[in-house]
């Protein structure tokens, strides 16, 4: 269970922890879809197709376990 950023950084990882939270960030406290926020991360250049693709998979696994606050990001 990830309660703080902390807990997902330094279970994931810095790289990984990051692009986590920059999907955290979009989907539950922005409410984007996965489509706009692929769309908005490949245009700035944050994934490659394939990173946003694996990365959004294991987002999607884990998102039920994250629950901090929306504020606290």
């Amino acid at each position: 269970m990830y309660n703080t950023i902390e807990q997902l950084i330094k279970h994931q990882g810095w790289a990984r922890g990051s692009k986590i939270h920059y999907l955290i960030q979009k989907n539950i406290v922005e409410g984007k879809s996965r489509d706009e926020i692929k769309t908005t991360a490949l245009k700035n250049q944050i994934f490659h197709p394939r990173s946003f693709t694996a990365t959004w998979n294991l987002y999607d696994k884990i998102k039920d376990e994250i629950e901090w606050k929306s504020n606290e990001l």
